[in-house]
């Protein structure tokens, strides 16, 4: 399984670069960082640097590290112009963008930045995807062709040329989902998929229903890169274990022994097992926000590599 590193947990562009180098060095696949303009904490007004640019600047200054958004909010940008900016980015790093897309659903970005326009607020979630899906189909054209034309709905293109190509062919595309319609979308157009599932049962379950959807495609799960996405709780021993989950079971209405069962927490040999049945199922890739012990002085990648990623 390939492990990819997330990289908001650190605040400022020194910090997150700096930890990308380290997973680099470490051999993790990639570095990723969620696509939103805003945070989620005191309400939004907390040090958040645009996604984008920043992986760009952590994508030219490695060398091996595969660079992304998990997952790229399609309402942020014309995606012909999303395309351009893939092309770019992926001849700037020699072939390492990694593209994950999503259709959007942060109310507070849409009316704050007026991203609809016209302060229409944030679109109905069948238009979403409506949007989502003809972004997709744009990407797919431009990140193959020299010049493309399209007739869709929402965006209708005339010769918009993306030169030069990206140096990966075919750039693999996934999408980030877990409705219905989102994964027909995804079977029908995607490369890969990306589960937004946390506990083993869910993804267990999301696989199942993503396995039925895309063999009306003549597909399987083996047909697409799928990824996940997850905080992983990593403790030494089980009394840093049950420290550590403390308020998460006082706040849960599941027991201890439920959440350790289920969730992406535990020691060492307890992740190695669980990250064994992901890929059994068919997951490819986890990308990780690894938090460890408060008394755990080793670097939280470090200390995931060397007792987890290592053993898999």
């Amino acid at each position: 399984m390939d492990f990819g590193i997330y990289l908001r947990r650190e605040k400022t562009y020194r910090k997150m670069l700096e930890v990308a180098l380290h997973a680099e060095k470490l051999g993790f696949t990639g570095g990723f960082l969620n696509d939103h303009v805003i945070g989620f904490a005191n309400e939004g007004k907390e040090d958040y640097l645009e996604a984008w640019t920043a992986m760009t600047g952590i994508g030219v200054n490695t060398t091996q590290l595969r660079i992304g958004q998990i997952v790229l909010f399609n309402s942020l940008r014309n995606p012909a112009f999303l395309a351009k900016s893939i092309a770019t980015l992926d001849n700037m790093t020699n072939g390492r963008y990694e593209l994950l897309i999503g259709s959007g659903w942060n109310e507070q970005e849409y009316t704050g930045y007026d991203l609809m326009e016209g302060g229409r607020g944030m679109p109905s979630a069948r238009e979403r995807v409506d949007r989502l899906e003809e972004a997709v189909r744009i990407l797919k054209l431009m990140l193959n062709n020299e010049d493309t034309d399209f007739e869709g709905k929402y965006w209708k293109l005339k010769g918009a040329i993306n030169l030069p190509q990206p140096i990966q062919k075919p750039m693999r595309l996934s999408i980030g989902c877990k409705g219905p319609r989102m994964m027909n979308i995804t079977a029908k157009y995607a490369d890969g998929w990306n589960i937004p599932g946390r506990t083993l049962p869910v993804i267990k379950e999301q696989m199942q229903q993503f396995s039925v959807i895309a063999g009306k495609y003549d597909k399987t799960l083996d047909d697409y890169y799928i990824s996940g996405f997850s905080g992983i709780q990593l403790a030494r021993n089980e009394d840093e274990l049950r420290d550590m989950l403390k308020d998460t079971v006082n706040n849960s209405e599941d027991s201890y022994e439920k959440i350790v069962k289920e969730s992406l927490v535990g020691t060492p040999e307890m992740l190695v097992d669980k990250f064994r049945i992901l890929q059994d199922l068919g997951m490819k890739m986890m990308i990780t926000a690894v938090v460890t012990h408060k008394d755990n002085n080793n670097n939280p990648v470090s200390f995931f590599n060397d007792s987890v990623k290592n053993m898999i």
